[in-house]
């Protein structure tokens, strides 16, 4: 997990998704090495905690990038593959941490197209969350399935979810009891 602020696609961002990458793929080849397990590395997500995305800019964006990693791989093995990363690659691994995260309950939409079209997809599910009498609570999630290094971005799929809470009473949504 990689916790920064910066804009989206800038030298932060890139610097993380590559340290997260390197690490994940060390740990997966030294626990299939250890025998302790063999896992696929998942596709990246990204936690966006941003207040008011139109009026905010991004170089202040304030994001989360993932990589789940099995239950099988321990403090001590992520700590082991940021060494190896480190001595090996020369890579500041530093930022990056194993942390234990649920989100619970969320709405989510598969948006196809460009990164920069991703805020009417945000906007549509946070619409869908207020008519189903929900309140969106913590931050947006994108799970990226596409690489944009081999998908036009007219073509790429991301997941775009967005916590929530439980239903508020049919009172506060003004209806009649």
């Amino acid at each position: 997990m990689w916790l920064a602020r910066g804009e989206p696609g800038g030298e932060a961002y890139v610097h993380a998704i590559e340290s997260l990458y390197a690490v994940a793929y060390t740990m997966k080849f030294e626990l299939k090495a250890e025998g302790v397990t063999d896992f696929k590395v998942p596709k990246l997500e990204c936690l966006w905690d941003v207040e008011g995305p139109e009026t905010t800019p991004q170089d202040q964006w304030q994001w989360r990038l993932l990589i789940r990693i099995p239950e099988a791989a321990t403090g001590a093995h992520v700590r082991h593959a940021k060494k190896t990363v480190a001595q090996r690659k020369g890579i500041d691994v530093s930022a990056v941490s194993r942390r234990s995260w649920k989100e619970g309950k969320a709405l989510q939409v598969m948006h196809v197209g460009p990164y920069e079209e991703i805020g009417h997809a945000y906007k549509m599910v946070s619409g869908e969350a207020e008519r189903l009498g929900y309140r969106v609570r913590g931050p947006g999630h994108d799970v990226y399935i596409s690489d944009p290094g081999r998908v036009s971005p007219d073509k790429l799929k991301t997941i775009v979810r967005l916590p929530i809470s439980h239903a508020r009473p049919a009172y506060a949504r003004g209806r009649a009891e």
